[in-house]
């Protein structure tokens, strides 16, 4: 009896819905036949999709966990002072200071005389400055080269002055008067 009423249940639905289909016309078939196409890529399109956004979503809160691990906790004003001070090299460094200063001028071309250096506290910080003041003879172009290779590679190094003297104004050789003054930790 259950089966009996089964079938005839489903030829009675199949009956309506050809009913309403022809009474809905080319239109309604088409918008049924759009729902269907829509459930169904919704159910196979979005869910890949879905379960990606899941799993990118899993590791960002992991990562953001190990972040909040791993995060170092923030430096007092006291230790902030003190690494900027440790950043400065060790005034026992001077040596190698000079000789890499003497390389760099070398390696442009220019010949560098003796330097005569002195050296004074900072007052106030555990500094030292040392002024130094380099006699230098080349190119104008080395010259400018050298100074900007001071600049990017030694930044405890500044350029106090500089004097430049040609013997006539077509020279193209100069003679160049540097001071520089380089800042070094100081003995503690």
């Amino acid at each position: 009896m259950t089966a009996l009423r089964l079938a005839v249940g489903l030829a009675t639905l199949r009956a309506d819905a050809q009913r309403v289909l022809r009474g809905a016309g080319w239109a309604g078939v088409l918008g049924v036949a759009l729902t269907v196409f829509a459930l169904a890529f919704d159910a196979s399109g979005n869910r890949p999709l879905a379960d990606e956004t899941d799993t990118l979503e899993r590791q960002t809160r992991s990562l953001l966990r190990q972040q909040r691990h791993t995060v170092p906790p923030p430096l007092t004003e006291r230790a902030r002072v003190d690494a900027y001070y440790a950043a400065f090299p060790a005034s026992d460094g001077l040596p190698d200071l000079l000789v890499r200063i003497h390389g760099y001028a070398l390696a442009r071309g220019l010949a560098a005389d003796k330097a005569d250096y002195r050296s004074t506290p900072v007052a106030g910080t555990p500094l030292e400055q040392v002024a130094l003041e380099l006699p230098l003879h080349g190119r104008y172009a080395a010259l400018r080269l050298w100074l900007g290779d001071l600049l990017a590679e030694l930044p405890e190094v500044a350029i106090d002055g500089l004097l430049l003297k040609r013997a006539d104004i077509g020279a193209e050789e100069l003679d160049a008067r540097a001071r520089l003054v380089i800042f070094l930790r100081g003995r503690s």
